[in-house]
């Protein structure tokens, strides 16, 4: 483990939190909206991203060090 691990760690959880909160609002969006709503595209490719950011964090840590 490297200095710089101890600084990145907290950093890379919060921003994981925030980004899980952004997704889960989505999924709330997408519960109450019907299956036709012309909103449902936007709010889906916004979880994809989500998921998307969620899945870079490791490599931006490792790029981090």
């Amino acid at each position: 483990m490297t200095a710089g691990d101890k600084d990145d760690s907290p950093l890379m959880h919060e921003f994981k939190n925030q980004l899980s909160v952004i997704v889960g609002f989505c999924d709330l969006l997408l519960r109450d909206l019907p299956e036709d709503d012309p909103k449902r595209a936007d709010i889906l490719e916004m979880r994809k991203a989500g998921h998307t950011a969620i899945a870079l964090l490791p490599k931006l840590s490792e790029r981090m060090r």
